[in-house]
Parts: structure tokens; C-alpha cells; sequence
């Protein structure tokens, strides 16, 4: 080999080795955007959450949704500013609810006297505290107590009308709270005289 043939050599690796480095530089740069990208996704960044409740389908519209209110409190609310019955004619709220509402505020309403009256009958002496507890016992029962009720006056089948149906249940429910109570205040009567 000639000198001129040693030169055109090193010359053209020397070119060579340019095009690998140039290839190299894009190589890595494009690695580095990838890795990027990748961190970006990895990241679930929301940044904006949409709810379009035009677009949800409603089948059917049964019950009543109650969010951050027990049925007590319902029971309990005054004006909040919505008229007390939709715009919607002949528009009756769920026979349940209006139940439980009416046999809450008759629980609240003579409940405390129907208590102590029993209490004097029985010769038990309560606590002042003592009616209040019964009474929250007693309306915690009342989801329940109806169901019950309900159910059974559907499956006799012999209640036509919701007024019917209504009465029905209210009046067996007034009456269970009656013998409840009463034989409530009987069992304290017994205790009391064995101890």
C-alpha cells in the first residue's frame, strides 16, 4: 500500500466513524424523548373530568336517595327552600317515606307521654333520659317495622288503594309500638321486684 491509499483509508474511516456518531447522537435523543414520554404517561396526571348527565338513561325511577340525611333527619327538616311537592300533578312522595315520616313525628309528638303513662301503670320509675332512648330505639325500627307490613298487606292481597294500604300499616305500627312499650315496662316491673 502507498501512502495516497493509507490516506484515502484513514480519511474514510475517519468518515465512517463521523456517520456512527451522528447516528449515535440521534439514537440517543430519540431514546431520551421516548423515556420522557413514557415518564409523562406513567405519571395519570387528570387534569379534567367531565360528566355529562344529559347523556345518563334513566329505565326506571324507584326509592329515594338520601345523601348525608338519615330518614330522621328528613323527618325533622324545615324549609329548604323547595316547594313541598313537585310540579308534578297528583304528585305523592313513596307511601315509605311518608310513613316513616308520619310514625317519626308521632313517635316524637306522644310517644313521651305514652311512656310514662305506661311507666306509672307499671309503677316503673324511668329517668329522664330514659323515654328519648326508647323512643330513638323504637324509630330506628320503623324501615323495618313497615316493610313488613307492606309485604304482608300485599301478599293478602286484600288492600285495593294506597289510603287503604296506608292506614293499614300505620295503625298496626301504632299499635306495636303500644304492646311494645307496655310490655317493655311490664319486664322492667318484673326485674325490678326480683332484685
Amino acid at each position: 500500500m502507498n501512502n495516497n491509499d493509507w490516506s484515502k483509508y484513514i480519511y474514510d474511516l475517519h468518515e465512517h466513524m463521523k456517520q456512527q456518531e451522528n447516528l449515535i447522537q440521534t439514537l440517543m435523543s430519540r431514546v431520551n424523548q421516548l423515556e420522557d414520554s413514557l415518564q409523562a404517561a406513567k405519571s395519570n396526571k387528570i387534569e379534567k373530568v367531565e360528566y355529562h348527565f344529559d347523556q345518563l338513561k334513566i329505565e326506571h325511577l324507584d326509592g329515594t336517595l338520601h345523601i348525608g340525611l338519615s330518614p330522621q333527619d328528613l323527618a325533622n327538616l324545615e324549609d329548604t327552600g323547595f316547594p313541598n311537592q313537585p310540579d308534578i300533578p297528583n304528585y305523592q312522595p313513596p307511601l315509605k317515606q311518608t310513613l316513616q315520616s308520619e310514625l317519626g313525628n308521632y313517635l316524637h309528638e306522644t310517644g313521651p307521654s305514652i311512656i310514662r303513662q305506661l311507666a306509672r301503670e307499671h309503677s316503673v320509675n324511668l329517668n329522664d333520659g330514659y323515654p328519648s332512648v326508647l323512643i330513638q330505639d323504637i324509630e330506628k325500627q320503623l324501615p323495618g317495622r313497615i316493610a313488613f307490613h307492606e309485604n304482608e298487606a300485599t301478599q293478602n292481597g286484600n288492600l285495593k288503594s294506597r289510603e287503604e294500604l296506608h292506614a293499614y300499616i300505620s295503625d298496626n305500627i301504632k299499635s306495636e309500638i303500644q304492646k311494645s312499650l307496655a310490655h317493655f315496662m311490664h319486664t322492667k316491673k318484673n326485674k325490678g321486684e326480683s332484685s
